[in-house]
């Protein structure tokens, strides 16, 4: 079979493969890979959470500043919002810093997605036009091997082999994970003609990590199945696959929690009826850790893998930024603003 086609690539995703790759090839082992990848994307974003620790250091010391803004203009919101506005700008301060380098880290974790999803075309060294090579070696392979479609279809879910083939192959990058795997346990399949005759040398990924298949997708249902008592689905690789979330959620409530204690303190806000307004930075410390873990649930473990060694990364950045990051904002100049303030709201008063 030698129908060939194939679909754009996307060269940021071509980018982080080859990254990948090239740690793969470092380091011998997908799971340190996908460890490695992490740490220099961490350093790559290093100069960013330097500045963003500078800004939220600042902040801290404006937050007695700020809470006598909130007295000050208590019942004058658009007034407050333009003061705080003029306070940042005067002390150089992003109150979107904290948020900035999460919305760089999603693209990238989408893009990952894509780059564990399709290992044939990004980590194997597979183009889009030569994806029908594969399908040929199998073909060829099967020929020579009891039940060998039989087993090759079970191993992808798929009935036959049109649901790779239909429509110039554009199924095909659905089934990569499955397609990658199934090589790596009949290796001899890269011996066939059809991928010899390209004369380059492709990769065979090795999804284990310390007992973990990190292309697996950890089982959702199964673990739901707990609380209701079934358990006809659970063995030891489903179980071990749930440490991959599970971790994910631990340690983004503590990257959140920490986070929280580094944003300064300031006075409630308060309704017309002088209740106290929820504070959706708590709710938000639930709700990234739920977020985490659910993600982690629905895409493959190597993406999850990711996440935890980003957030563990992250933690260890932002005890030492804490420790070295000094911000020229002296108690002084705090205080002497503070004065001002109080100044003008007598003023107001009277």
């Amino acid at each position: 079979m030698t129908i060939r086609g194939g679909t754009q690539v996307s060269y940021i995703m071509l980018a982080l493969g080859w990254i990948l790759k090239l740690c793969n090839m470092l380091v011998g082992n997908y799971g340190l890979a996908i460890i490695l990848f992490t740490i220099l994307v961490k350093a790559i974003l290093l100069p960013m959470m330097v500045k963003q620790q500078r800004s939220m250091a600042k902040t801290q010391k404006l937050a007695p500043l700020l809470n006598e803004l909130q007295q000050k203009y208590a019942n004058d919101k658009e007034k407050l919002n333009a003061e705080t506005m003029k306070l940042y700008q005067k002390y150089k301060v992003n109150p979107m810093s904290g948020c900035l380098p999460l919305l760089i880290q999603l693209p990238i974790l989408m893009a990952l997605y894509w780059v564990v999803k399709k290992p044939v075309v990004y980590l194997m060294g597979f183009g889009e036009d030569e994806v029908w090579r594969i399908v040929s070696a199998v073909t060829q392979w099967a020929e020579g091997t009891p039940d060998g479609l039989s087993q090759f279809f079970t191993a992808l879910g798929i009935e036959n082999m049109e649901a790779l083939t239909a429509n110039n192959y554009k199924m095909f990058g659905m089934y990569e994970i499955q397609i990658a795997r199934f090589l790596h346990s009949h290796q001899e399949i890269m011996n066939s003609q059809w991928i010899l005759e390209t004369g380059k040398n492709y990769d065979i990924i090795d999804f284990n990590f310390l007992g973990l298949d990190l292309s697996q997708t950890p089982n959702l249902s199964a673990f739901f199945g707990l609380f209701i008592g079934q358990v006809k689905e659970l063995n030891v690789s489903t179980i071990a696959l749930w440490s991959i979330p599970v971790l994910s959620g631990v340690s983004s409530f503590v990257v959140s929690k920490l986070s929280q204690k580094m944003q300064p303190t300031t006075a409630p806000q308060r309704n017309a009826n002088g209740e106290e307004k929820p504070n959706p930075m708590q709710s938000m410390l639930l709700f990234m850790p739920l977020i985490s873990a659910w993600f982690a649930f629905t895409l493959p473990a190597a993406v999850g893998l990711y996440w935890i060694v980003s957030n563990v990364l992250q933690l260890l950045q932002q005890y030492v930024l804490m420790k070295i990051v000094k911000v020229d904002l002296t108690d002084e100049q705090i205080e002497g603003e503070i004065v001002n303030v109080k100044k003008n709201r007598k003023k107001r008063k009277k």
